[in-house]
């Protein structure tokens, strides 16, 4: 892959998880100033903005993995990466498909539901990309440019 291709998806990544776990905590850990108001922190809605708005340049990024690195590994033979990698590809889809049916869902219940399911998976996604990057392999190199 190319150097930019993997700081691109390493940026979005960590934009995208460092937000919905900021989003999280603020909403249901931190208690607001306002007993009336639903936002639990002031920073609350700048981080879902910040969410929402980060997650398509991952969406991008997850496409050049897939192309110029995922499929590559998955048509190789052994190789110790591959099945976090798997992994990840398999989480990518329904945590999209997720996080977009939160912003379209009119029911509360029905987004509700659909937030835990996405902050679960969301959570699973950044442990696993982290345990896919401490893994070494050979022959895992970037090509400049």
């Amino acid at each position: 892959m190319k150097r930019w291709a993997v700081v691109l998806n390493h940026l979005a990544c960590a934009f995208v998880g460092l937000s919905g776990i900021a989003y999280s905590v603020m909403k249901y850990f931190l208690a607001g100033s306002d007993p009336d108001s639903r936002v639990g922190h002031p920073w609350q809605q700048p981080m879902l903005k910040l969410h929402v708005l980060a997650a398509p340049f991952l969406v991008f990024a997850l496409g050049l993995v897939f192309s110029g690195h995922a499929l590559a590994r998955l048509k190789g033979g052994v190789d110790p990466g591959r099945a976090s990698g798997a992994g990840l590809l398999g989480l990518a889809a329904p945590l999209i498909l997720t996080g977009a049916l939160i912003q379209v869902l009119t029911g509360d219940a029905a987004r509700q539901w659909t937030g835990w399911i996405h902050a679960a998976l969301g959570a699973v996604y950044v442990l696993a990309y982290a345990a896919h990057l401490l893994k070494k392999r050979p022959g895992d190199e970037v090509s400049p440019g």
